[in-house]
């Protein structure tokens, strides 16, 4: 396959994702932009392609190094997701949930990133409406152990349930959450990011949190790009699994259907 024609499908493949979806060279320059960073940036491809991926975040990140930790997380774990401001073309400020994840080709070696971005501001602030599903209240403080190595994503997801009315426990990684299941009998759902650091990802967790607590309920959370692990065949196909970001109402709808699941 020639230049051109990878150039082609790569704008195709881009075109047809949700959200703003960006390449990026190794140095974190914009290679590629599609229609979804546009209408959410306001930057047309070529006012940005070639110019460092920093040029959306805050002065206040950029002075405090984060496009750079950024990258360099990405690098050393595999994947890096946040929930952050970014900067609009007319310098209006947004909230985002951003992933960066390490790009390679087919011989392995490392090329870039590819970057997704996606507009939450409107999920931010939620009140309590946004839990009113109509579903059946927790049943005498069902406990749920929340697992991902982002500190806020934790202090949010935990927040949000016990606003449900659940109690929860969280850990960093799969080592720690195993260690919290050994401690506590009586979790009723574990709640574990896909792509972790510490040497087990949310499939390993899961297995052996399982040969723990056989009865253990369990639903995965992911980014766009990693729910390609479920087709991979690392995940089991009738996984249950919530696509970040999500809003307060379907992570409410998720966890009880899981809950009263009779797998």
């Amino acid at each position: 396959m020639n230049n051109i024609d990878r150039e082609g499908l790569v704008q195709i493949f881009m075109a047809s994702l949700p959200g703003a979806v960006t390449l990026l060279d190794v140095d974190g320059n914009v290679l590629s932009w599609s229609a979804g960073a546009r209408d959410l940036t306001g930057y047309a491809a070529d006012e940005i392609e070639g110019r460092h991926f920093s040029c959306l975040y805050t002065q206040d990140d950029i002075a405090a190094g984060k496009p750079a930790a950024s990258l360099r997380r990405t690098l050393a774990v595999g994947r890096h997701e946040e929930t952050g401001r970014r900067v609009r073309k007319d310098g209006t400020e947004f909230e985002v949930h951003s992933m960066l994840m390490p790009l390679h080709d087919s011989k392995g070696e490392f090329v870039g990133f590819s970057s997704l971005m996606r507009n939450i501001t409107s999920s931010i602030g939620a009140t309590a409406d946004d839990a009113r599903t109509g579903l059946a209240p927790p049943r005498a403080r069902e406990m749920i152990l929340v697992v991902d190595d982002d500190e806020q994503v934790r202090e949010v997801v935990s927040h949000q349930l016990t606003s449900f009315g659940y109690e929860t426990v969280v850990a960093s990684n799969g080592p720690e959450a195993l260690e919290m299941l050994a401690r506590e009998p009586h979790i009723d759902l574990l709640l574990t990011d896909v792509v972790m650091p510490g040497g087990m990802n949310g499939r390993e967790v899961a297995e052996e949190a399982r040969r723990m607590q056989p009865n253990l309920k369990v639903l995965f959370t992911s980014g766009y790009f990693e729910g390609a692990l479920l087709r991979n065949g690392k995940i089991d196909a009738s996984a249950q699994l919530l696509v970040k970001p999500y809003r307060k109402n379907r992570l409410a709808e998720k966890i009880l259907e899981v809950l009263r699941s009779t797998a």
